[in-house]
């Protein structure tokens, strides 16, 4: 099994966000105390046209993506696995960004203890 597929914490699912638009992030996962989080997978759907989906940290002006663009198909399931996205550890509550309103977005993370 590959090094980064082996379980070092625990698996945490996100509520389900309704993006907002870009300038405007809202909280997807918020981080439990003393731990850092890995994003494990990601799953979006819109039905309110194409758009760019931006997962980074940060609120409203201090938004900074630290995942690459996500483009979501209108009517469409996009899925993004862990042999899919990169494997970055953050220390931050996740916030997602969307170029339309009403994108939906929810991530499984991995919580890892000890910060």
């Amino acid at each position: 099994m590959p090094s980064h597929l082996i379980p070092r914490g625990i698996r945490k699912v996100s509520p389900l966000i309704a993006a907002p638009v870009v300038g405007a992030a809202a909280v997807l996962y918020q981080l439990t105390a003393n731990r850092t989080v890995i994003i494990r997978k990601i799953m979006c759907y819109s039905n309110v046209g194409n758009c760019n989906v931006f997962i980074g940290a940060g609120l409203a002006g201090a938004f900074a993506a630290f995942m690459p663009t996500l483009y979501v198909v209108n009517l469409f399931d996009a899925e993004w696995t862990e042999d899919e996205i990169p494997e970055i550890e953050v220390a931050a509550d996740i916030t997602v960004e969307s170029s339309i309103v009403g994108c939906q977005v929810m991530i499984e993370v991995e919580e890892i203890a000890g910060v």
